[in-house]
């Protein structure tokens, strides 16, 4: 069943559909709710998820130099030519040593925070150093690069196994199997050693960012931190007209952060002949606080196009698209984009969409349609594992894990679960309406029903017995012990 059919069947059951959007949209809500609690709540054959990644060796640079940084500040330094480090995004949120600079204190750990050129990169002090100032010195000095924890991908409920499975794996170890989950109580239990290197023969959980440190949650969007209008442009640039929602994230360390609240934007129709618009950008200057490497992420979301009446609810990810070049903002924005993807700098206070953002909309809606949605799972929080020891080469790593579903938006989006599971769905709707409207005899029975179809779900969809059924005890006589023990499911 999609969308729409699973409503139906609700709105049949509880034999109430008022033509009110307000209730239209709870219902979706309560449905929702119930297939992500659902989808994500136990090992699921169907929820599980395998993807390989690939680990970062350690990278030594022997003539780096340090710089103050400006404006001054205790929370975000400067390092010059590290382009082996800087030259590769991946490496934001990585651990960079400093050794062998005049002042002490310069030396010891820090987070990457920003990677924006060829050359340079800003680093912060881990949040338990308390991090002094920085000395400038033209001495070089030594910094390493670490990849100590290792990010899931954003649809991560929890992870369930690490293993090497690659047979294409040339260098290190080549393919050798699992790899052995320690509890973060183990961990500390066993005092292993953080900085050892070598096969990886064990991994860590972190479902946050071990110690304290900063991380993409401490910055939400705050309402006026994202204004847009709209500006003047080329034909070949210019928006349908209509009405669009805005959304800003902030990406820190490579990872972007939970999504704000909705800007309204309408592109006016032809005011004047040969005038076209599309969409400017103002933001605020993250550096200003001495944190660098705060930078900003836009979504979109089509209302309605005013000369076909078009509109969704869908979220789209505007860097999702991938552009042939490098685009300089032209005026009267100012700015430039960094990378061919579309972020905007953390300095950046003011600019236009980028001229060759899908190659030039040309106020045709259907290239905008073809923006990727979102993930709707875009919060902000990650799982992170480590590896120990620390590998010293490139591997795929193979990561199993429990993922969170997409949300039903569209009639048409149906869930990611096989159809058998969906009467589950709508009975257990069914039961928090029926609560709701304090028609409780109702909402035990549709409890009953959704509790039989989810016994009927285990037996067949988990990779595990439910914790339900126990083992009932055995007997040694004269005939031998009995190797198999009967299941017993308790009521």
């Amino acid at each position: 069943m999609n969308l729409a059919q699973m409503k139906s069947m609700v709105f049949s059951i509880t034999d109430y559909n008022p033509d009110v959007q307000t209730y239209q949209d709870e219902v979706r809500r309560i449905i929702n709710e119930v297939y992500d609690d659902f989808f994500s709540s136990r090992p699921w054959t169907f929820s599980q998820k395998e993807i390989d990644i690939y680990t970062q060796p350690d990278i030594t640079v022997k003539t780096a130099f340090i710089t103050t940084t400006f404006p001054q500040s205790n929370d975000s330094h400067y390092i010059e030519n590290v382009g082996a480090i800087a030259n590769d995004t991946r490496n934001e949120g990585s651990i960079l040593q400093i050794s062998g600079a005049g002042g002490l204190t310069d030396n010891g750990e820090y987070f990457i925070d920003s990677c924006d050129d060829l050359t340079h990169l800003y680093v912060s002090k881990k949040a338990i150093y308390q991090s002094p100032a920085f000395t400038a010195t033209t001495i070089p000095v030594t910094v390493t690069s670490k990849q100590r924890y290792i990010t899931l991908p954003p649809d991560c409920v929890e992870p369930m196994g690490v293993t090497v499975r690659d047979p294409t794996v040339t260098t290190g170890p080549g393919p050798f199997g699992p790899i052995t989950e320690l509890s973060r109580k183990d961990d500390a239990e066993m005092a292993l050693w953080i900085d050892q290197v070598g096969t990886p023969r064990s991994w860590v959980p972190y479902d946050n960012l071990p110690g304290g440190e900063l991380d993409v949650t401490d910055f939400p969007p705050m309402p006026g931190d994202l204004t847009v209008q709209a500006t003047k442009c080329p034909v070949l640039e210019g928006w349908p007209p209509g009405n669009y929602q805005f959304y800003l994230a902030y990406r820190f360390r490579g990872h972007i952060g939970p999504i704000g609240e909705p800007v309204t934007l309408t592109i006016p129709a032809f005011v004047a002949p040969g005038d076209y618009y599309k969409p400017r950008f103002f933001t605020r200057n993250t550096t200003l606080s001495g944190m660098h490497g705060l930078h900003k992420h836009i979504f979109f979301n089509i209302v309605n196009i005013t000369s076909n009446g078009y509109g969704d609810e869908l979220i789209r990810d505007m860097n999702a698209y991938s552009m042939l070049v490098n685009p300089v903002s032209t005026g009267p924005g100012a700015g430039t984009i960094v990378g061919t993807h579309m972020y905007i700098p953390d300095l950046n206070t003011d600019m236009n969409c980028p001229p060759d953002y899908l190659g030039g909309v040309n106020r045709d809606d259907q290239a905008l349609r073809t923006v990727p949605r979102a993930p709707d799972f875009a919060e902000g929080t990650y799982w992170r594992i480590r590896l120990h020891p620390r590998p010293a080469y490139y591997m795929p790593i193979r990561v199993r894990y429990i993922r969170k579903s997409n949300a039903l938006i569209a009639d048409t989006d149906t869930p990611e679960s096989p159809p058998d599971t969906h009467r589950y769905i709508v009975y257990r709707a069914c039961e928090e309406l029926f609560t709701k409207h304090n028609a409780l005899p109702q909402a035990q029975l549709y409890k009953q029903k959704a509790d039989n179809e989810e016994k009927a779900m285990a037996m067949r969809w988990l990779t595990q017995r439910a914790a339900n059924y126990i083992k009932k005890g055995f007997k040694v006589g004269g005939v031998g012990y009995k190797p198999f023990r009967r299941l017993v499911q308790l009521p």
